[in-house]
């Protein structure tokens, strides 16, 4: 997990300045709600369907996808996905999140086995509801490597 990134909320035009002033190397100089990570998309998309298995909620799209081509580091986290995460914030069995974050770190995409990523799981989840609460999308932008 040595790669940087930010997940954070808003709208699509948010999203496009907020990689701009990341690619540029800014801070970008909006109230959107962000949250540095050392994580790629496809992190996410196996973080994803662990989530879908531990709350049951059946099948869709997991994979995060480029917004466009002028912006190739930036990823939009599809609904389904986000719907799950968003239900593990407040799941109906109190140790789903537990659950998800040791089989996340013992993921062969993670190589995090003995970690704790509860912490991170719980942050992720909680950007994720609250963006998914005010009708927001969620987008993953990622360092150059």
């Amino acid at each position: 997990m040595s790669l940087v990134a930010q997940l954070f909320a808003g709208t699509h035009a948010e999203a496009l300045a907020r990689a701009d002033a990341l690619d540029a190397g800014d801070e970008p100089d909006d109230a959107t709600s962000a949250l540095d990570v050392a994580l790629t998309p496809v992190d996410l998309e196996v973080l994803g369907e662990i989530a879908a298995k531990a709350v049951r909620f059946g099948s869709g799209d997991l994979e995060v996808a480029e917004v466009d081509l002028d912006h190739e580091l930036l990823f939009r986290l599809p609904p389904f996905l986000c719907e799950v995460l968003a239900q593990l914030d407040e799941p109906e069995d109190p140790d789903a999140p537990g659950e998800v974050a040791e089989a996340w770190a013992a993921s062969e995409e993670m190589s995090a086995e003995g970690e704790d990523l509860l912490p991170l799981v719980r942050e992720i989840t909680g950007l994720v509801a609250a963006a998914h609460g005010a009708g927001q999308d969620v987008y993953l932008w990622v360092e150059p490597t």
